[in-house]
């Protein structure tokens, strides 16, 4: 890689950065595959109950948690297939299971959370107060817009596309645009060829 490469593509440096890291978040992580890139994160919890697939991308400002509740319960409680892309400032937090599969990509601002707090009485601030969970899974290939919240108990099928702004609290069904909140299926997208190629991984972004 030259150094004018470096100079004039952001990206090259993001490269560069992650291919450095790459061997301390072996260490860390319950596994993270071969040109893998979390760049820049605000914060990283619990990292050994983290899986990170091949060739993910995840840039800067985001924020990756496992609460408490699965630290001691057998992992990952977080996972993020192959070729998973994470625009910056997502926050992805799992108290008992988050799975986003293969080729999703988390477009900015967005979250996505297995948990809520629960109100008890007497108690005047709900991050005191028990959590409820329920598992979250993005499916294959699907596209979540900017600034959605993709909230405990989501089941949001392969090939979707996850209108900006939503709310997502339950089940889209495969090859459906979804919007609102909460999110409604306001069309359906023909399906995807499951016997093309995927790109070889590579130790570039």
């Amino acid at each position: 890689m030259s150094l004018r490469t470096l100079l004039d593509e952001p990206v090259a440096r993001v490269a560069l950065r992650g291919r450095v890291l790459a061997p301390w978040r072996r260490r860390r992580f319950h596994a993270f595959g071969a040109g893998s890139v979390i760049h820049r994160p605000l914060a990283i919890y619990a990292p050994w109950q983290i899986s990170v697939g091949r060739s993910v991308l995840v840039l800067h400002g985001a924020w990756l948690s496992v609460e408490r509740p699965a630290w001691e319960e057998p992992g990952p409680a977080l996972r993020l297939g192959d070729f998973v892309a994470v625009r910056p400032y997502c926050t992805i937090s799992a108290a008992l299971s988050v799975t986003i599969e293969d080729h999703v990509v988390l477009s900015a601002y967005s979250t996505v959370i297995d948990c809520n707090h629960t109100q008890v009485q007497g108690t005047p601030n709900v991050l005191w107060t028990p959590l409820e969970s329920a598992p979250v899974r993005i499916g294959t290939g699907t596209w979540v817009g900017e600034r959605c919240a993709i909230l405990a108990g989501a089941d949001i099928g392969r090939q979707c596309i996850i209108g900006a702004n939503s709310v997502v609290t339950g089940r889209i069904p495969d090859h459906c645009v979804a919007v609102g909140a909460p999110a409604r299926v306001v069309r359906r997208l023909p399906g995807f060829d499951e016997q093309a190629a995927e790109p070889e991984p590579t130790d570039a972004v």
